[in-house]
């Protein structure tokens, strides 16, 4: 038994499970030396007081997979749901926005905020209004308890350069709609790069996502036919074993390339 073959099969499933952690981690917890997130998402923020620039921008702690859910549709009920005393649950129908696929979310009724308010089964949900960069509009519920923080960017009546950071907080209930202008990396390198929020930089941001999908796919195929062939793998014929050690040596060499290609992306 060639030992030394097996051990870098081992060594390169590791390294796989160690990239694909990498790979499916999200950015929310800071690494900076000043606690901020990795991300800063900056815009304005308009509440039943004043309308300010913000950055820092989170919802819920988060600027990726930020939960929504779909809400019922009350006028297609029947009569025998609505005389039910336990109400379809809003959590069993979840979505997941990213920050940076968002152009703006706002209150459903902004000028009467009790309006978009609705109790489902004892727990509070707002109607918000999600309009993503590509221009589609979709309304969603969110707990109401669900609180965006913010550093408020006050710059004084005469514009000064040096500006004062106000850390904000707030509910949903109290937004009236919050605008995403762009995002860009606090992390602690020379240069920090900008990215505007347009169409082209969103088609860009898919094509990304997809790419990523195809990688993991191809890694997933090429692993489960190096698992079969270990299966198969037999010394009693010696041509066969060759044969099947040389087919197992070409997947490991294609997945290699995978894990390369992967790891180029995360850097």
């Amino acid at each position: 038994m060639n030992y030394g073959f097996f051990e870098k099969f081992s060594f390169l499933s590791c390294l796989l499970l160690m990239t694909l952690c990498c790979w499916n981690g999200t950015l929310v917890e800071s690494t900076n030396s000043n606690k901020r997130p990795d991300v800063n998402f900056y815009g304005t923020i308009e509440d039943h007081y004043k309308t300010f620039n913000a950055e820092d921008i989170l919802i819920g702690g988060k600027y990726e997979v930020i939960p929504v859910y779909q809400g019922v549709n009350k006028k297609k009920q029947s009569i025998e749901d609505k005389d039910q005393k336990q109400e379809i649950d809003p959590k069993q129908n979840k979505a997941l926005i990213d920050m940076q696929e968002v152009k703006s979310i706002e209150l459903k009724h902004p000028d009467h905020p009790s309006a978009s308010q609705i109790s489902i089964n004892n727990r509070d949900y707002v109607e918000i209004i999600v309009t993503s960069i590509n221009g589609t509009k979709k309304t969603y519920l969110i707990e109401s308890s669900r609180k965006i923080t913010c550093r408020e960017i006050d710059k004084g009546p005469d514009g000064q350069q040096t500006a004062v950071h106000e850390e904000r907080e707030l509910n949903m209930i109290h937004l009236k709609k919050l605008t995403i202008k762009g995002y860009k990396s606090t992390k602690d390198v020379p240069e920090k790069k900008y990215y505007e929020k347009d169409a082209k930089q969103y088609e860009s941001q898919v094509k990304k996502n997809d790419e990523k999908k195809e990688i993991a796919q191809n890694t997933g195929d090429l692993l489960n036919k190096i698992e079969e062939n270990v299966k198969t793998l037999s010394q009693d014929n010696p041509s066969t074993f060759e044969k099947a050690k040389s087919s197992i040596v070409s997947m490991l060499k294609a997945l290699r390339e995978q894990l390369q290609k992967m790891l180029n992306m995360l850097q």
